[in-house]
């Protein structure tokens, strides 16, 4: 399937148990604010530049016997991505660093080992219709570091990035699923939000009689 650019990325706060968790900072912002979830996109977070899915397929190792391959043992995915953007908001970007609120003195501050869980999806379009690469349960750590340098002839800009690593939702298992958003394509296709109700435990879709 042909892929044309990466148009959005969404991505949900968790708990440990692969649950939407409740924070402040993701309802502040784009489409799905009201359920705590972010959207990055042009409007929030100045476009997003790259999402670089490897790892996809599962490790094989062959078995030999009798001067020949007797077996063909398949293991699982170690799949990881590459997630960013020109300009996440500052709480959110730092919340996904795994920074906790300072109430006191302010900013974001780093106190513990924890991690920034939460799914993530990655969102392309194939002639007219979006594509979504959806992981409900992910691990997030930051770039490998900031490198701030001497603006010249050109301005020199740090932009936002991610390492994302999917693990299996605890409740059924799913690594990862792929939809895509045509009904002729897969009839089972609904829309947007129903989809997002099912790769994110907790998120409600808006209720159509409103």
């Amino acid at each position: 399937m042909e892929l044309n650019g990466f148009a959005r990325a969404i991505i949900a706060p968790e708990d440990d148990n692969a649950t939407l968790k409740s924070l402040d900072e993701f309802k502040k912002y784009g489409q799905y604010k009201t359920q705590g979830v972010f959207q990055a996109d042009l409007q929030t977070a100045k476009g997003t530049t790259q999402s670089n899915i490897t790892g996809l397929s599962p490790t094989i190792t062959k078995v030999y016997g009798s001067n020949t391959t007797a077996e063909t043992e398949v293991g699982v995915e170690n799949i990881s991505c590459t997630f960013a953007a020109n300009d996440i908001p500052f709480d959110i970007s730092s919340v996904m660093q795994g920074l906790a609120k300072d109430e006191t003195h302010g900013g974001y501050k780093r106190a513990d080992k924890s991690l920034f869980k939460g799914a993530y999806i990655a969102v392309s379009e194939n002639h007219g219709f979006p594509v979504y690469y959806a992981f409900p349960y992910c691990t997030f750590t930051p770039g490998t570091g900031v490198n701030m340098q001497t603006d010249a002839a050109s301005p020199v800009t740090v932009h936002d990035s991610f390492t994302v690593t999917p693990q299996a939702r605890p409740t059924d298992n799913l690594l990862y699923q792929i939809f895509v958003g045509d009904t002729n394509t897969d009839p089972a296709w609904k829309n947007e939000e129903s989809m997002l109700e099912y790769i994110i435990n907790g998120f409600q879709k808006a209720d159509p009689s409103h």
